[in-house]
């Protein structure tokens, strides 16, 4: 059988499914510690929290997420578009035909190779006057909004699956 068809079973998938709920479980106490030290430093107090995660194994539904998050019934989600455009804020709808999944982001339009050879820097700064940060330079330059869809594109395609409740936009 060739190796990308080759699959795990019995001992193995269990043990295997078991290191992934452990290194699952490590990465969620590790972005509820990031939060806490932030909102420790900052002074400031939050009042609700959630977690979205993508490119993952449910091992409740055994539904691999890879490009994708759950998005059952109720289930607060977070889908990051650009670093121009923001974040969807939505609440999941729970539709089987979407696998009980959203869209883990917006999707490139480009590869990051293809974004290095034909986006410019001078289109990039262009594009994030306006927001504040730090990072935008030649290598960061195949996160560059252009390198991704569009926010109404992922919108429109997501209705399906999500009800938008915001979209919150970088300052």
């Amino acid at each position: 059988m060739p190796e990308d068809l080759c699959y795990l079973s019995g001992k193995y998938l269990e043990d295997y499914l078991h290191d992934v709920e452990i290194c699952q479980a490590f990465a969620r106490r590790s972005r509820e510690k990031m939060a806490e030290i932030i909102l420790e430093r900052t002074g400031m107090a939050g009042r609700e929290a959630f977690h979205t995660i993508h490119n993952y194994i449910d091992t409740d539904e055994m539904i691999l997420r890879k490009g994708a998050i759950a998005a059952h019934s109720g289930e607060k989600v977070l889908i990051p578009i650009n670093m121009r455009d923001g974040s969807v804020l939505a609440v999941g709808k729970g539709n089987p035909e979407w696998n009980y999944s959203a869209p883990h982001g917006a999707g490139r339009l480009m590869s990051r190779t293809k974004a290095k050879a034909n986006l410019s820097m001078d289109e990039y700064r262009e594009t994030m006057k306006g927001i504040y940060t730090t990072s935008i330079n030649e290598n960061t330059l195949d996160e560059a909004p252009m390198a991704y869809k569009s926010l109404e594109d992922i919108i429109d395609v997501i209705r399906e699956s999500v009800d938008v409740i915001d979209v919150m936009k970088p300052i």
